[in-house]
């Protein structure tokens, strides 16, 4: 890895050290404890010689439920290769967590330097305390944190509302897996995902890095999944680029910042 991505890499390490989770009625809401857990790694002569992964930031360590409420859980995590992000319900073994395969298809990108935002939503009220853990992969490196729900144990009959089963009516979009940052070589295939959370189903559009809406083109496609599709990336291609998801029920919207890099021999 040439010295310019080492610097911009480093940069973005150290400017990630304080964003608020959207997980509502956080308990313990400065999270003074590190709940994270990496598997042990050998040392290597220079950064980023091999696979390499680290959490930007980790999900409360504890969250209480009110009544009716959707909670959102947040994990950030920033590596190379592009990682894979899945959330495991209810507890399990941290070895079996270490030994588990990911059940999430990832594109083949070696060069790919990404930070990820993933969002668990609970859409229903608990009937207990549920354990809900982020767990993040690249190659050989495995990261993993925990968020312990607690439901309010008051009565919901009120509300027309049944323990374990969604809530009635719409739900507004949530964008639950967002790339915040995306690191790629010039020439490379970039894919922005926007994943959504939404009843009924969310309507979605991006802008480029002018904040002008984007239209399928030969080089730009917003795929039916909502995610964005660049082919050959080009230096004029950084910038911002924003997905936004519309329904009924209301919208959200997060920000991709693009950042081409020249190859080493350029």
């Amino acid at each position: 890895m040439n010295l310019n991505l080492c610097t911009i890499v480093l940069l973005l390490f150290g400017s990630l050290s304080c964003a608020h989770s959207r997980a509502i009625d956080v308990v313990d809401e400065s999270n003074d404890v590190d709940n994270s857990i990496e598997a042990e790694e050998k040392p290597r002569s220079r950064p980023f010689e091999s696979d390499w992964l680290k959490f930007t930031k980790t999900p409360p360590v504890k969250v209480l439920q009110t009544p009716g409420a959707t909670i959102e859980i947040a994990c950030e995590m920033m590596g190379s290769p592009l990682p894979t992000v899945q959330w495991v319900v209810g507890h399990m073994p941290l070895s079996e967590i270490e030994s588990m395969e990911s059940n999430v298809l990832s594109e083949n990108a070696p060069s790919t330097i990404v930070r990820v935002r993933s969002v668990h939503v609970i859409d229903h009220m608990l009937s207990e305390p549920r354990t809900y853990t982020c767990v993040g992969r690249t190659g050989s490196k495995t990261v993993y944190a925990s968020t312990v729900v607690y439901p309010s144990q008051s009565d919901i009959g009120d509300l027309g509302l049944v323990r374990e089963k969604p809530y009635p009516g719409p739900q507004k979009p949530r964008i639950v897996y967002t790339e915040k940052t995306h690191l790629d070589l010039i020439g490379s295939n970039v894919l922005l995902p926007c994943k959504v959370h939404a009843r009924p189903r969310a309507e979605i559009t991006w802008l480029n890095n002018d904040g002008k809406v984007i239209d399928q083109s030969q080089r730009f496609k917003v795929l039916p999944t909502g995610d964005l599709f660049i082919s050959e990336l080009k230096w004029n291609d950084m910038g911002n680029y924003k997905c936004t998801a519309r329904s009924s029920a209301g919208r959200d919207s997060a920000e991709t910042f693009v950042y081409p890099v020249l190859k080493e021999e350029d």
